[in-house]
């Protein structure tokens, strides 16, 4: 697969760059549009939720998949320095839906890491 885009977040354009680059990706791997527009949306609406680009910084981690013979995206959005952070769970039920995995990670450096999947059909 391709190499991970990391995309440095600290304003409201990062976000619709990294959001670009994702539908870019999944277009390369193969998504059919809809699936395409899923992830894209499903990345804004999450760097949205975790506020980056507007209240916290971070970045946003794009890499393609290769598992068990089938491809997709992997979109890791990480905030820094976080202090008793509490991302509502409507927000990722919201982003859940568009997508095949969500996981969410406290890391032991303060930080907030949401990762997300969607695989091709």
């Amino acid at each position: 697969m391709s190499e991970a885009q990391k995309i440095e977040v600290n304003t409201e354009f990062d976000v619709f760059m990294a959001r670009m680059q994702v539908r870019n990706l999944a277009r390369a791997i193969g998504f059919d549009i809809t699936s395409q527009a899923r992830v894209a949306l499903a990345t804004s609406s999450l760097a949205r939720a975790l506020r980056l680009g507007d209240i916290y910084r971070g970045y946003v981690l794009v890499n393609g998949l290769q598992a068990e013979g089938r491809s997709g995206v992997q979109v890791s959005c990480k905030v820094f320095s976080v202090d008793d952070f509490e991302i509502g769970s409507r927000a990722l039920a919201d982003v859940k839906w568009l997508v095949d995995e969500l996981t969410v990670e406290e890391l032991p450096s303060n930080e907030l890491q949401v990762t997300l999947v969607k695989w091709l059909v």
